[in-house]
């Protein structure tokens, strides 16, 4: 639906509480010849931009917005992600995330700031609370990527990682109260589950080893050691260039395994392996490729090793996007 700032009087509407919110002043000045319509004046300037509103729009859904328009809009939905956010301001457009984000931008005014009293703007209130990034919560979102067509179940969940159902059911409810996964359905929204959930994926505190992974695993039993990296992408299909020339990646699944490594440290030679603790205690792996005596290490699943890979913003997200592995 699009619409002009001279039109739909609910969407000035809520423009205007969005605006006050933020600390702006906003008014609107009602259209003499139709009361159902009017303009909306902010800090001095009218609001100039053509608005379009959506549910939940998905950063592909808005990189064809941008190319549908002949200049910059203002999007209005109930989620704009991180990764759809990136595509409007690139574009130079504007938002209302009516969780609580703003972004005016145009000449005259240009704003971009979250805001209290989001839940005005909602129709219900969020009822689930809390960070939804714990262990738990990442292990959900994973879960929940790998099977992306089936309706998220927290029993279903809760067998397969070994969590209780309690905790999964209340993570999950967090996810449905921030859009990721539908409320009816029950099914995560893609592909905005995937960067949200990568863009908080655990990513430092790697321990450089000297020696390389062969090496590596005569230290530790092979259930330990989970290779997350380049070349474990590309046994799950990916096109990574030189793959295998990189340091190897690895998650151990305790503290005390990288302890034992750390004798393997040594900053005077070149790192040839990397470890760290997983960030989860559910760790799926690519079917196929149990460890071997010629791989005595397990190999993650694609979808895990295209969330630590999407992390990183430049290279990293361009090879999640040519590989494929997140449906559009």
């Amino acid at each position: 639906m699009f619409v002009t700032s001279r039109s739909s009087i609910n969407s000035i509407s809520e423009l205007e509480q969005a605006a006050i919110a933020c600390g702006l002043s906003a008014v609107i000045v009602p259209d003499r010849n139709d009361p159902n319509a009017g303009s909306l004046i902010i800090d001095g300037s009218e609001l100039t931009l053509d608005v379009i509103e959506r549910a939940h729009p998905n950063p592909a859904d808005l990189s064809q917005l941008v190319k549908q328009m002949s200049r910059p809009a203002m999007v209005i939905a109930d989620r704009i992600s991180d990764a759809g956010r990136d595509v409007l301001r690139t574009h130079g457009w504007s938002w209302l995330d009516r969780r609580g984000h703003l972004r005016v931008w145009q000449p005259g005014i240009r704003v971009e700031t979250p805001f209290a009293g989001a839940h005005s703007l909602h129709r219900e209130p969020k009822r689930h609370e809390g960070n939804m990034w714990t262990s738990v919560g990442l292990e959900v979102a994973l879960h929940s990527l790998i099977h992306s067509t089936v309706a998220v179940s927290a029993r279903a969940i809760a067998r397969e990682t070994g969590r209780s159902v309690g905790a999964t059911h209340e993570l999950i409810a967090r996810f449905i109260d921030s859009g990721l996964i539908g409320p009816t359905t029950r099914k995560p929204l893609i592909p905005d589950l995937f960067w949200e959930t990568s863009a908080r994926w655990p990513d430092d505190g790697w321990l450089a080893l000297a020696v390389p992974l062969a090496e590596v695993a005569e230290r530790l039993p092979a259930v330990d050691l989970v290779r997350v990296d380049e070349r474990a992408a590309t046994l799950g299909g990916a096109k990574i260039a030189a793959a295998g020339d990189l340091p190897a990646r690895c998650y151990v699944t305790s503290a005390a395994s990288v302890r034992r490594l750390r004798a393997l440290a040594d900053r005077n030679k070149p790192t040839r392996a990397l470890v760290r603790v997983s960030p989860i205690k559910w760790i799926p792996e690519l079917a196929g490729f149990e460890p071997t005596d010629e791989h005595p290490w397990r190999i993650a699943h694609p979808m895990l090793c295209a969330l630590r890979l999407g992390a990183d913003m430049a290279r990293g997200r361009e090879i999640v996007e040519e590989w494929g592995v997140v449906p559009t």
